[in-house]
Formats: C-alpha cells, sequence, structure tokens
C-alpha cells in the first residue's frame, strides 16, 4: 500500500482533464496509520463475574427473633479470564509477539434487600478484587422475623464495570419443608451382657425400613474387625425388600478363643439397599461384642515345712493357689479350718492368667495321725463374687511312727542274714 502512494506521489491522478498531485504530510499520516492497525491489534478479552458458588444459614432452621448468620462464597466465573494484546508485523498470518494478562474483578459493593429479614450486617464496600478461580467468604449477621415462613431476601454483588449480580437465599424460620420420600434403614441389635473367651455367642440383629418409601435388593454384610472373633454362620444376607414399616430379623452366631480381646469388640454390619428412583444406598452399623474374662481358681498343690511334723511341733501349711482362667482374679483370700491351733487365714490379693500364688498358714500340730483340713477360697473378677472349698489332710507322725523305719531296717536285715546262712548250709552239704 505504501508503495502504490509513493506512486500515486509520481504519477498524480487524474479527474477528468486535472491533474492533482498527493502532498508529502498526507501519505506520511497515511503511512503511520498503517503501521499501528498492523503492530497494535485491539484487546480480545473474556470479561469474568461474580456468582455466589455456596451459602449456609447458621441455624438452618430459625425461631421467631432468632440471630444467625448467613455465610456466601463468592467466586470468580472465569477460571482463567484473561486479555489477549498482540503485537508486531504480520508474518505468515501470526504476529510476532502475544501477551496474555489475567483479568481480576472488583468488587464494588455487597447488600442484601430484604423487607423481612433484618441484617444486622449492613453491607460490605470495597471488598477488593477477586482472580480467575478464587473464592472469598462473606458473612452476614441476621435476625429473623417474628412470624414462621420462608423468605427470600436477595443478595446484590455489584462490580467496576456497571456489571452485578442478583441472587436470592433461602431463610426458614420454624417452617417444616417437606422432603423427597426415600426409604431408610435402621437396625436395633440384642447381644448378650458378657461373653467369655472360648466361648460361642449368639447375636439377634431387625433390620427395619423405618422411611416412607420400598427399600429393594437389601444385602446386608457382616465383617468382624478381630481375628478371634469370627462369625461362625454365613457373614452375608439377602432381603428382596422391605416396605415402610416393615422388619426382619436376623440370627448371627460367632465363636471366640482364649486370645479373644477383652472389652467389646466390635463387628461391621455393612448395608446397602436401592431406592425407587434407583440409586444405591450404603450404611454401616455397629455391633458391639461385650468380652469379659472369667478367673478360674483352684488348689495346685499342698505342703508342709518340715515335712514331717511331729505332735506339739510348729509347721507351715503352704497351698498354692492357681488361675487358669482368662481374667485376673482379684481380691482372693483363703480360710482354713483344721483342729491345728495357729492362723486361719491368709490374704493373696490378685493372680493373673496361668499363674499363682502361695497361701501361707503358721500352725501348731495338736495331735498325731491323718488329720483333715478345709480350704475356703474367695476371689472376684468380672461375674461378681466367688468361693470355692477343697479338702484336704495333713500328716503328723507321732513317736510311735519313729520305730517303723527301724522295725523296717532289722527286718531286711535279718531276712540278708537267713538267706547267707540258708547258702552257706547248702555249699557245705554239697562238699560233705
Amino acid at each position: 500500500m505504501i508503495h502504490d502512494l509513493q506512486k500515486m506521489k509520481k504519477k498524480g491522478i487524474h479527474h477528468g482533464r486535472t491533474e492533482r498531485r498527493i502532498p508529502d504530510g498526507f501519505i506520511l499520516f497515511t503511512s503511520a496509520l498503517l503501521v499501528i492497525s498492523l503492530t497494535m491489534i485491539p484487546v480480545l478479552a473474556t470479561e469474568p463475574t461474580v456468582i455466589i458458588s455456596k451459602y449456609e444459614v447458621t441455624p438452618a432452621v430459625l425461631f421467631p427473633g432468632d440471630l444467625g448468620t448467613v455465610t456466601l462464597d463468592l467466586s470468580s466465573t472465569a477460571k482463567a479470564g484473561s486479555e489477549q494484546e498482540s503485537s508486531g508485523l504480520v508474518t505468515g498470518g501470526a504476529f510476532s509477539r502475544t501477551k496474555n494478562t489475567d483479568i481480576n474483578v472488583y468488587i464494588e459493593k455487597i447488600h442484601v434487600e430484604s423487607k423481612d429479614v433484618k441484617f444486622l450486617t449492613d453491607r460490605y464496600d470495597r471488598l477488593g478484587e477477586l482472580g480467575p478461580g478464587q473464592t472469598i467468604p462473606v458473612t452476614f449477621v441476621i435476625k429473623a422475623p417474628d412470624t414462621n415462613g420462608i423468605y427470600f431476601p436477595e443478595v446484590w454483588i455489584d462490580v467496576a464495570g456497571g456489571r452485578s449480580t442478583r441472587y436470592p437465599i433461602i431463610i426458614n424460620v420454624n417452617t417444616d419443608i417437606s422432603s423427597q420420600k426415600k426409604p431408610a434403614l435402621a437396625v436395633f441389635q440384642q447381644v448378650p451382657d458378657n461373653v467369655t473367651p472360648g466361648e460361642n455367642c449368639m447375636a439377634e440383629i431387625t433390620v427395619e425400613n423405618t422411611g416412607l418409601t420400598r427399600a429393594s435388593d437389601i444385602s446386608v454384610l457382616v465383617n468382624s474387625t478381630t481375628k478371634s472373633l469370627i462369625p461362625s454362620t454365613q457373614g452375608r444376607y439377602y432381603i428382596e425388600h422391605l416396605d415402610p414399616g416393615e422388619k426382619t430379623d436376623l440370627s448371627l452366631t460367632f465363636a471366640t478363643d482364649k486370645q479373644t480381646p477383652l472389652g467389646i469388640n466390635p463387628v461391621q454390619i455393612g448395608i446397602t439397599y436401592r431406592t425407587p428412583d434407583g440409586r444405591t444406598e450404603k450404611q454401616t452399623e455397629i455391633l458391639g461384642i461385650p468380652i469379659k474374662g472369667k478367673a478360674e481358681i483352684a488348689v495346685s498343690s499342698l505342703s508342709t515345712d518340715p515335712v514331717r511334723p511331729g505332735p506339739g511341733s510348729v509347721f507351715t501349711l503352704v497351698s498354692r493357689v492357681e488361675n487358669t482362667g482368662t481374667d485376673r482374679a482379684i481380691s482372693v483370700k483363703s480360710s482354713l479350718e483344721s483342729p491345728f491351733s495357729g492362723t486361719r487365714e491368709a490374704f493373696i490379693g490378685s493372680i493373673d492368667t496361668d499363674s499363682d500364688a502361695p497361701a501361707i498358714f503358721y500352725l501348731q500340730a495338736t495331735r498325731e495321725g491323718i488329720i483333715p483340713v478345709n480350704l475356703t477360697i474367695s476371689y472376684e473378677d468380672d461375674y461378681g463374687s466367688h468361693t470355692i472349698n477343697e479338702s484336704a489332710s495333713v500328716m503328723v507322725y507321732g513317736s510311735s511312727g519313729m520305730m517303723l523305719p527301724v522295725i523296717v531296717l532289722i527286718l531286711i536285715i535279718s531276712g540278708a542274714g537267713a538267706v547267707f546262712w540258708y547258702l552257706r548250709r547248702r555249699a557245705g552239704n554239697g562238699n560233705a
């Protein structure tokens, strides 16, 4: 084009018979406009706006005259709003330089228009810029009107450039809003008061539809979280459907071992079902099996020191008490009934599982012979107080008892002499 203008300048333009020459200043001015048009391209922009992406009224249902809050989340609609500025001469249909600049939206004012709900926070002025993809919360303090009802105050958001947003919100003042009718499954459980490790137990659960519509394709999955507490019956149950108010009972049996942890052992009950609109709902219930250990107390041995007490002698009677159960025995105490004089009670304290402890009595023998004694042991565990009785006897050796070994020794020596004499005599006869 510049070349054409220069050519026109040289040759001139003929209009009829008159030839005019284009001034040099006009050519320079036109050339400058052309260069500017080639180097600066108008802005290509995507103008973002501000929306309320979410809001929350606290409390959700207000009573007349109550104070509450409304929290608004303000978000920019443009995740990558930008201005594009291109410059440079066209080369092969493209510009030589391109510059992208993010566009921020400037929030000038936020206020609420409402005739019934009183907003104690009047408005927010000049909140500033909100960039692409950004969200900021804004909170208003409100006071509910004195009349029950549903109210729709309108939030006005004014931004720079004259653009604005109008957004209604819902304020519920002591009014029931009907919800979509859906099924709802409730699980009621019956478990034993306690289960001793190593024993089986049974539990009953009742699945009831407390909702307003039918629940279909109901699956119940029993999953114990303890390795030593496992279902001994099937772990999955299927119920075709439950109408509102309908229920079904399921019996569960669990097996335990000696290592089952004491306390409440949780069993997960996973339930899935289908609603009338085809959606699948899931819920998890916890079945708590109470495991309580039980102490098992017995007398493992009975001994005296010295081993052979005599009449009138002082000796010690030691009774070893063992616990073969699954829980600790506490407040263990042993009582002795016997004709001996001396201590009658021995306090042991506590005995852990697979352990024993001595009950010691300091006594004096009153007569010789086999003397019967009776031991009474009391203890406590998680099941309450218990008492056991053990009968035994103590041998008291008298003075005649000391001659018995001597007599036995004399008999043995005499027998050996008789045998020796018989053998010698037989040998002598043979020689004769």
